[in-house]
C-alpha cells in the first residue's frame, strides 16, 4: 500500500508540474524514477502477499489471474492513454493513474482491515521445499535482509537457474524488441496500423496464456515447461527476420508471420511467469520471499537497459536483420542455465498442485 501511495503522490506532482508549467526534464526523471520504484514496490510486496493470501494450491491459477490483468493492462492500456491524451490532454490524462493508484490503495487497506478481524485463522507455516534452507540458517544472525536473498538465491539450485535464465533471457529481449521496431518498420515496411496489429495480437496471446497457464501448471512437469516456455520465444524470434522473405507472398503474409510471431512470444513468456513465480512462492520460506523477489528483479531488470545498448550497437555494427537472429540465438541459449539436473528440472511440484 505505500508504494501505491508513493506511487500516487510522485504522479500528482506530475500532474501539477505540467499543469503550471514548471515541469522541467531533471524533474521529469526525479518523479519517474519515484514512480518505477513504487512500482518496484509493489510488484515485490505483491510475491509476500499473495502467498499470504493464496493456499498454494491455487498459487499458479493466482498468479495467471495477475498475469492476465497485467496483460489486459498493457494491451488497454496504451489506447486508453491516447485517447485520454487527445481528450483532455497531457496534464489532466495523469489523473487517470492518480486514480488508479488511489482505488488499488483503497482495495488492498480494505483487504489487511479484513484479514486483521481474522487474524486468528492465520494458516499454519509451510515446510521447506527441497534444496531449500532451513529457516534457522536463513534468519540467523542480524545480517542485512537483502544479502540473505543473495545468498538464499545462490545456495537454491532452482531459484538460481530461473534467476540466471530470465537475466540472460531479459537481456536478449531488450535487445531484440530495441531493433524489432525499427526492422519492421524500415525493412518488412509495415505501417502505424500494422505494427499496431503485431501489438494488439501479443496483447491477445498474454489474455489467452494467462486462461490456460495454471492448467498447463498443473498437468506439465515444472521442469519441462520451464524449459519449453523459455525456448519458444526464441523461435517466435526467428519469425521476425524471416518474414523479409515472405515479402514476395505480399504484405498480408509478412503481417500475418509478425503476429504470430508476437502472439507465441507473450503467450510463452507469460505461462512461464506464472510458473517461475509460483515456484519461487513455494521453494522460498514466507519470510525471505520480498528479500529473493528483490535479488531476482535486480538480476532480470538490470540487464534490460545494458542489453537496449547492446542491441542498437550491434545493429549498427552488422545490420537489423543479423542482429535480430544474434537476439534469437541468445533467447535460445537462456535455457542452458536451467539444464542443469539440480535446477529448476529438479523441482518437484506440490501435491496440492496435482488437484
Amino acid at each position: 500500500m505505500a508504494s501505491n501511495v508513493i506511487g500516487a503522490v510522485a504522479t500528482l506532482g506530475l500532474f501539477a508540474a505540467l499543469w503550471s508549467g514548471a515541469l522541467s526534464f531533471p524533474l521529469l526523471l526525479a518523479l519517474l524514477l519515484v514512480v518505477g520504484i513504487a512500482e518496484l514496490g509493489f510488484d515485490i510486496s505483491r510475491t509476500g502477499y499473495t502467498v499470504s493470501l493464496v493456499p498454494r494450491e491455487r498459487l499458479p491459477h493466482a498468479n495467471s489471474l495477475i498475469e492476465g490483468a497485467n496483460a489486459v493492462g498493457e494491451g488497454i492500456g496504451p489506447s486508453v492513454g491516447g485517447w485520454l491524451f487527445d481528450a483532455v490532454g497531457a496534464a489532466l490524462s495523469l489523473l487517470f493513474d492518480f486514480v488508479t493508484y488511489v482505488c488499488s490503495s483503497v482495495l488492498v487497506l480494505l483487504n489487511v482491515l479484513d484479514r486483521r478481524k481474522r487474524k486468528s485463522n492465520a494458516a499454519p507455516e509451510r515446510k521447506p521445499q527441497q534444496d531449500e534452507p532451513s529457516r534457522e540458517e536463513t534468519a540467523k544472525g542480524d545480517e542485512d535482509g537483502v544479502w540473505q536473498g543473495v545468498r538464499f538465491v545462490w545456495r537454491n539450485r532452482i531459484l538460481r537457474s530461473i534467476a540466471f535464465s530470465a537475466g540472460q533471457f531479459n537481456f536478449f529481449t531488450a535487445a531484440f524488441f530495441t531493433i524489432y521496431y525499427v526492422f519492421v518498420v524500415r525493412v518488412l515496411h509495415m505501417d502505424p496500423l500494422a505494427v499496431g496489429i503485431a501489438a494488439t495480437c501479443s496483447g491477445i496471446g498474454g489474455i489467452v496464456s494467462s486462461v490456460v497457464a495454471g492448467t498447463l501448471i498443473r498437468r506439465m512437469a515444472a521442469g519441462p515447461l520451464f524449459v519449453a516456455t523459455l525456448f519458444a520465444p526464441a523461435l517466435a524470434a526467428l519469425l521476425v527476420p524471416l518474414s523479409a522473405y515472405a515479402a514476395v507472398c505480399g504484405t498480408v503474409m509478412v503481417i500475418a508471420l509478425v503476429c504470430v510471431s508476437q502472439f507465441v512470444w507473450s503467450f510463452t513468456v507469460t505461462v512461464n511467469l506464472v510458473l517461475s513465480e509460483s515456484v519461487k512462492q513455494v521453494a522460498a520460506p514466507e519470510h525471505l520471499l520480498g528479500q529473493v523477489s528483490s535479488v531476482e528483479r535486480v538480476i532480470a531488470l538490470a540487464a534490460e537497459p545494458i542489453g537496449a545498448l547492446a542491441g542498437g550497437l550491434v545493429a549498427d555494427m552488422i545490420g537489423e536483420s543479423m542482429a535480430l537472429y544474434l537476439c534469437a540465438a541468445g533467447l535460445a541459449t537462456s535455457v542452458a542455465w536451467a539444464l542443469n539436473r539440480h535446477g529448476i528440472l529438479s523441482f518437484r511440484k506440490p501435491d496440492e498442485w496435482q488437484r
